[in-house]
């Protein structure tokens, strides 16, 4: 069963911001809580990530995947690591935990950072400063009320998608 054209659900299973800055992190309101993924993806300044080499930090919550939120990730996109070199430094700095490589990035697990959007907003114009980048950070919630989007004070323009949950 589909909602109708123009309605609007009483909640939503997943709703996704993408190209936040580090200063609209920081004013989100949403409760902490129902943070389920967020993503630092640093590159060079007036270039697209998607098709510029870019570094991407990123987290899944603990009810998503089967790292139960324990894990914190790093990888290089296009980019020799040799170039990144000071934005690991960065990232192993803020982040803490054991560094493994998997799967040509880094894992940080059990991770020392706390995962707050003053954290995130902080690592991600540590990110900028170190490398000379810019960034830009999705946030993804999940079981998030009318009430709750409606009172958001992250952009609407930003608002990658959305997805209700069906009652």
């Amino acid at each position: 069963m589909s909602l109708g054209l123009g309605v609007e659900p009483n909640r939503y299973k997943i709703i996704s911001y993408n190209q936040l800055t580090p200063d609209e992190v920081l004013k989100t309101n949403y409760p902490i809580e129902k943070l389920i993924f967020w993503d630092i993806t640093a590159s060079m300044p007036g270039k697209s990530a998607v098709d510029a080499p870019h570094v991407t930090v990123y987290w899944y919550g603990p009810n998503v995947s089967a790292e139960k939120g324990r894990i914190v990730h790093f990888k290089s996109i296009k980019i020799d690591p040799k170039f990144t070199a000071s934005v690991r430094e960065v990232v192993t700095r803020v982040v803490g935990g054991s560094a493994s490589e998997k799967e040509g990035g880094i894992e940080y697990k059990d991770y020392v950072m706390k995962i707050s959007y003053e954290a995130i907003s902080s690592l991600a114009k540590e990110l900028e400063r170190a490398g000379g980048l810019a960034c830009e950070v999705t946030l993804e919630f999940g079981l998030v009320t009318k009430e709750e989007r409606a009172a958001s004070t992250l952009p609407k323009t930003k608002v990658l998608g959305e997805k209700p949950v069906q009652e």
